[in-house]
């Protein structure tokens, strides 16, 4: 029922003379009052003369309705409110585990005293049969034929689009915001149970078991039909869902019986009860009328023979035995029932169909928290590891400390004692300085931790092995079929030349050449063993290498400096002074020269020494931290943790059911 606006009295004594104009809001269906525009007036209203006015006249404008308000306020029945309210916080607190456009057409339904029943009609071929079964079903066989029922009859292109029947006059104009097609039909039963009826289509092509994970399920495909909805005058088609209440489903022949099985047997019978899902199927009808009722689940229907029927009785009232017979053989009664059954509404209590639909969601919720629950637990336990491969994983651990640390010791001092490090001593530098760090990443590669970092990826390759699922080999030979064809292979010996390549086959691979050199760069995912070991032999290579580099050619630079300055010096005192001997000249190039080399020896060896007991320490701190950080998985992966954030937002949805649940029993409807 929409809100109650403020009287329009005081309104009226602003503008007598204007008439009163009502409109209809189709977008947020809503009344509202409305004025046609006027000029301004010349001369402004003072303050005295607005406070002359009647206080009601002089009321907030948040008391009034906007015209140009979507989320108008909705008018909710007193005793319908605790469920409302409980059905707001489950779309908050349950949105993943229900579906929220039934969350929202069960809403609607409880806001006014007469809810409006959606029920689909979805044919599992073509659109038009469906047509024609709502025609039957609405049709008034006292009537003459109408003009919408030529208009279901009829097809075009738009009919994929499906189409909206509600009650109306038939020459009533529709609204153009509207997403969906409607049709108005002066029907009485749609005025007395305040039905609407959808008419659609159901694709069928996925089967139900090998369905895939992306295709919703067949009790959500039918009660959420999503239809093709123009959304620009450029003919641009969008998905929009239309949640219905019920859903009767039409096929012809036994065809369409079998693939409605295939497409729900993955569903439980309690899913899709007969009173929510009916099945009708088209099939020529029997000579004698069948035994049917509305509480089954599906129905064998005769259109044709019901709609010669009916064109018989409106021709002469003479033949309405012909046409009561025709029209129970054709199995009609029963989907008339079937449709009228829960739109009917008790004295004080919710419609049936309104209530299903509320209980249906409560379900599907818990069957999702379950299944939820399940496969939590089943990821958990899956990737816990049992006490004893726990513990060997541990010993293999210990084993690998041990050989790393002897490993490291060992070839470093393989290394600093080897010729190749021997090359680059102090008094080599002159002709080995550029050789500085090509002997120095050689060491870091060869010598540091190589054995350690396979050996850590044979533990963590344990560790993967014992929290990794059993699966079936990778590969398999497929057993041969009796009767193929197989094509002949040579068999091939040895000195035999391989045969020559086909034209296919060049171009295959100069097409692969050209998609490998026009593929991007692919990013490779990380190992699933620790990095410490390779991360600090490129920092070592990238921070210390290159600052001994560096060092050597300034030492080697100094002493040439320093030798040749005072060579230079002691030439010039010789050869300027007289009195200084040729003895006491070289005395001053032998005191450069030697204090020089002595320089030079001091610097390198202690920055070498250093250099040395670097890269031991590095070592033992990296085999620490990977040791720690491989224990700690094990330790880790060796109990059940469970998904806290999961596990509280699963329990806050159990509250939300729950709540919807007592307030639905407290209604007592």
């Amino acid at each position: 029922m929409p809100p109650r606006l403020p009287s329009a009295a005081p309104l009226s004594r602003l503008a007598p003379k204007k008439p009163l104009d009502l409109f209809f809001c189709p977008a947020c269906s809503i009344w509202r009052l409305s004025y046609p525009t006027r000029p301004a007036p010349a001369k402004p209203l003072r303050i005295p003369e607005l406070r002359r006015l009647s206080p009601r006249a002089r009321r907030k404008a948040s008391s009034l309705a906007s015209s140009t308000a979507i989320n108008a306020p909705v008018e909710v029945l007193p005793r319908y409110r605790e469920v409302y309210s409980a059905l707001e916080r489950l779309k908050t607190d349950a949105g993943s585990y229900v579906n929220l456009s039934r969350i929202q057409l069960a809403l609607r339904g409880l806001e006014g005293h007469d809810a409006v029943v959606r029920v689909a009609v979805l044919s599992l071929g073509e659109q038009k049969a469906a047509r024609k079964l709502v025609r039957l079903l609405l049709a008034d066989p006292l009537g003459e034929k109408e003009r919408w029922e030529q208009l279901l009859e009829e097809s075009g292109v738009e009919d994929e689009r499906g189409l909206l029947v509600r009650y109306g006059e038939e020459g009533e104009p529709q609204s153009q915001n509207l997403l969906l097609r409607t049709l108005s039909v002066p029907s009485r039963v749609l005025r007395r149970n305040n039905l609407e009826i959808l008419i659609s289509t159901l694709n069928l092509n996925v089967a139900g078991p090998g369905r895939p994970p992306n295709i919703d399920r067949p009790k959500d495909a039918i009660l959420v039909p999503t239809l093709q909805t123009p959304t620009s005058f450029s003919g641009r088609m969008t998905p929009v869902t239309h949640p219905v209440h019920r859903a009767l489903l039409l096929g012809s022949g036994l065809q369409d019986a079998v693939e409605y099985g295939r497409y729900t047997a993955g569903e439980v019978d309690s899913d899709t009860d007969a009173d929510t899902v009916k099945l009708a199927i088209s099939m020529p009808a029997p000579e004698t009328e069948p035994h049917q009722s509305a509480s089954d689940s599906f129905a064998i229907v005769d259109p044709q023979l019901a709609s010669k029927s009916l064109d018989t009785f409106r021709t002469s009232i003479a033949e309405s035995v012909a046409y009561e017979h025709g029209w129970f053989r054709s199995g009609m009664p029963a989907i008339s029932e079937w449709l009228e059954q829960d739109a009917k509404t008790p004295e004080g209590a919710m419609k049936p169909a309104v209530k299903s639909l509320i209980v249906s969601l409560l379900d599907d919720a818990e069957a999702n928290l379950m299944a939820e629950d399940a496969q939590r637990l089943a990821e958990l336990v899956g990737s816990s590891v049992p006490e004893h491969s726990k513990q060997a994983i541990l010993d293999s651990l210990k084993i690998w400390a041990e050989n790393a640390h002897t490993e490291l010791r060992d070839q470093l001092d393989i290394a600093f004692a080897g010729k190749h490090w021997r090359k680059i001593t102090w008094w080599k530098l002159f002709w080995r300085v550029d050789d500085v760090a090509m002997i120095m990443t050689d060491v870091l590669e060869r010598r540091w931790l190589q054995g350690a970092e396979r050996g850590i990826i044979y533990v963590a390759g344990r560790l993967d092995e014992a929290t990794s699922p059993r699966s079936a080999p990778a590969f398999s030979t497929p057993a041969a079929a009796p009767h193929a064809e197989q094509p002949e292979v040579q068999q091939a010996r040895f000195g035999m030349l391989p045969p020559p390549p086909t034209a296919a086959e060049l171009a295959a691979e100069d097409q692969k050449l050209e998609d490998d050199i026009d593929a991007p760069t692919m990013i490779p995912h990380p190992n699933p063993w620790p990095q410490y070991i390779p991360l600090a032999r490129a920092t070592l290579s990238a921070t210390s290498v290159p600052t001994l580099q560096a060092l050597a050619q300034k030492l080697v630079l100094q002493t040439l400096s320093t030798v040749s300055l005072t060579s230079a010096l002691s030439a010039l005192m010789f050869v300027s002074i007289s009195t200084t001997s040729a003895f006491e000249a070289g005395g001053i190039a032998a005191l450069g020269l030697v204090w020089s080399l002595r320089r030079m020896q001091r610097r390198w060896e202690d920055a070498r020494n250093g250099w040395e007991e670097e890269v031991r320490e590095e070592g033992r701190r990296t085999l620490k931290s990977t040791e720690e950080r491989m224990r700690g998985r094990v330790e880790e992966v060796g109990r059940v943790v469970g998904d806290v954030e999961g596990a509280e937002e699963r329990r806050a949805a159990r509250g939300a059911v729950e709540r919807v649940r007592d307030a639905l029993e407290r209604t007592g409807s």
